[in-house]
């Protein structure tokens, strides 16, 4: 059973390993803020959501005084609560 376990864990690696990469590359615009904070009001209520809308709330704030840096931060954070 741990030998198949491993087997899917290395088979999703790619799969993870793109994801990550297409996140730590969202531009943060209006566009994609909107599109992660779509996701969070489609979420369950609870801790992912409260920390998820913190982020894009952040992420928000930061576009706003051109801080692209902080704003792709808040971004991936809150677009990773939403997984």
């Amino acid at each position: 059973m741990k030998i198949l376990g491993t087997i899917i864990g290395i088979a999703l690696m790619p799969t993870v390993a793109a994801q990550t990469q297409q996140l730590q590359t969202r531009e943060c615009n209006a566009s994609n803020i909107a599109f992660v904070a779509e996701a969070i009001a489609k979420m369950a209520e609870g801790k992912q959501k409260k920390t998820a809308s913190d982020e894009i709330g952040l992420a928000s704030e930061a576009m706003a005084e051109g801080k692209d840096d902080e704003c792709r931060d808040h971004l991936l954070k809150a677009t990773l609560q939403t997984k």
